[in-house]
């Protein structure tokens, strides 16, 4: 993750990239590669979750009691 004016570089050795580009708005990063452009905010979490799973890398999290 980074902000909107360093994220592509701050996130450049990341698999996935989720920065912001705009008021309520963010930009989806493979790599250094943009997938999605101006997502809005309150969908952003499952637009990068789903591209993730897009590529067979997503890990459902475990129930973990405490």
């Amino acid at each position: 993750m980074g902000c909107i004016v360093n994220g592509p570089g701050e996130m450049a050795d990341a698999d996935y990239g989720y920065v912001g580009s705009g008021p309520g708005r963010i930009t989806l990063y493979r790599g250094k590669e943009v997938v999605k452009k101006n997502v809005p905010t309150p969908q952003a979490v499952d637009a990068l979750i789903d591209l993730i799973r897009e590529d067979k890398n997503w890990i459902e999290p475990q129930n973990v009691n405490h």
